[in-house]
């Protein structure tokens, strides 16, 4: 059985090929700078060299059509048994699912609280259905890893009637990333309760007991918890009507803000909202750039020290995606001064190259980890599963 896993970004395109039999990668792609006439494209089969070349990459149809052409350079399309997607947010559905018309009107439904991933999904399961008519199309959502989460914590306090009448509750995202951490932790540490850090250009901090999420950052869309490169992140209701009220702002305007003008773009300056670009200013004495920074780690230290709490206590905290694998500084920050609820960096190990394993001292009360997330690992797991019928 051979499953493909596309994995769609607002200009970029990754996918990678599967054996379900044994998860062997065969095949992998990512495609760059989708839109302009120097586009990269880069892919390899298993065992092999990676390609790169430059190309002029008009649309996202011309981006996955590369990579199918490509893979059917050593493998027939009919072989292929489905392709999986990471989907995100869908009114009513959740879990692993075939895309049908059903299901993408729900995921229309649901567009205005994930608008940049809804489109770039929906697009890229068009050009699919296009490109491999014959093919199952099947999703994981996003939310599924949060449908233990017990009421007392994805409840707001709005009127119960609209709760009832409209679902707005809080639903979790990021969630195949945290479940891969979630079973990483346990088989390499033997860890049951597990604060997941996915820190990047999209962050969200997740508490998982024995191997599922009980809280997390985000809520009813991926616009709330931690800021992230230009997302808001957490802000008072209140606040929010003050502005649209004081700059005239339509809620379409406002979106935007919320969307692309916020985080640690809005606080720094920094247009990338890129932890690399960010660190980089602060080192030349950037305070903007210090103080989103500074925020940022805030944050995530405020939801571990919330997630220590609730977990009653923790055996591992990882740090994983972008800047929380490959930053120490900000791993450092983040864990500063937590020692006497148990906590303890190792500086050493901290600032090595490290890709995987403990970076806490050893007396440390709960570990420490770097971990890199591998969510295509996750949705090839479960689209394998449900081709299976389990």
């Amino acid at each position: 059985m051979k499953i493909l896993i596309a994995n769609p970004g607002s200009t970029s395109y990754k996918c990678k090929l599967y054996d379900a039999d044994d998860m062997t990668i065969l095949f992998e792609a990512t495609v760059e700078r989708i839109g302009s006439d120097d586009g990269i494209y880069s892919y390899n089969f298993f065992g092999s060299e990676i390609k790169s070349e430059v190309l002029d990459i008009p649309n996202y149809y011309k981006a996955v059509e590369l990579t199918v052409e490509s893979l059917k350079g050593k493998y027939s399309v009919d072989e292929l048994s489905a392709v999986g997607f990471k989907t995100v947010h869908a009114k009513g559905v959740t879990g692993c699912v075939e895309l049908s018309e059903d299901v993408l009107n729900a995921m229309e439904e649901y567009r205005f609280l994930a608008p940049v991933h809804t489109d770039v999904y929906i697009t890229a399961i068009a050009i699919f259905k296009e490109l491999l008519p014959t093919k199952p199309l099947v999703g994981l959502f996003e939310t599924h890893f949060h449908k233990n989460i017990p009421a007392e914590a994805y409840m707001y306090g709005i009127p119960y009637e609209l709760y009832k009448k409209h679902g707005i509750r809080k639903f979790g995202f990021h969630g195949s990333s945290h479940r891969y951490i979630g079973q990483q932790a346990k088989e390499l540490f033997g860890a049951d309760k597990v604060i997941s850090c996915h820190l990047g250009g999209s962050s969200s901090v997740c508490a998982i007991k024995d191997g599922w999420s009980i809280d997390t950052s985000m809520g009813m869309s991926p616009q709330s918890g931690l800021l992230n490169a230009k997302r808001v992140g957490d802000l008072d209701p209140f606040a929010l009507l003050f502005l649209m009220e004081k700059e005239k702002l339509s809620p379409e305007e406002m979106g935007n803000i919320l969307m692309s003008n916020g985080g640690l773009y809005g606080i720094s300056g920094v247009k990338s909202g890129d932890f690399r670009d960010i660190e980089e200013k602060m080192a030349k004495g950037d305070q903007r750039s210090q103080l989103a920074f500074d925020t940022f780690a805030y944050y995530v230290k405020r939801y571990i020290g919330e997630y220590i709490a609730i977990l009653n206590g923790a055996d591992c905290i990882v740090f994983t995606a972008g800047a929380g694998q490959k930053s120490p500084l900000l791993r450092k920050t983040i864990l500063s001064n937590m020692e006497n609820i148990g906590i303890t960096l190792d500086d050493k190990k901290n600032n090595s190259k490290l890709s995987e394993g403990l970076i806490s001292s050893s007396d440390s009360k709960i570990k420490v980890a770097v971990i890199p997330t591998n969510e295509e690992y996750i949705v090839a797991s479960e689209v394998k599963k449900y081709l299976a019928g389990l």
